[in-house]
């Protein structure tokens, strides 16, 4: 029974990760992180050129939640 609940925390903590590391992402557009190499990768959402300037500005993406356990 305990290795089970070991499990469950682990798979509950790598998903909170990953919701964290997503709402990050949307946020600001870029996220870094260290691969299962150790290697350094940047992750970018898709942007677009902005017409008033010479920025490229992070397209905004609709997420919805769904939580089924």
């Amino acid at each position: 029974m305990g290795m089970m609940k070991r499990e469950k925390i682990e798979t509950e903590i790598g998903v909170e990760e990953v919701e964290a590391g997503i709402a990050h992402l949307m946020k600001w557009g870029m996220k870094t992180f260290k691969d299962h190499t150790g290697e350094w990768v940047e992750v970018r959402t898709s942007g677009q050129l902005n017409l008033f300037s010479d920025e490229i500005e992070p397209i905004a993406h609709g997420v919805e939640q769904s939580y089924s356990f």
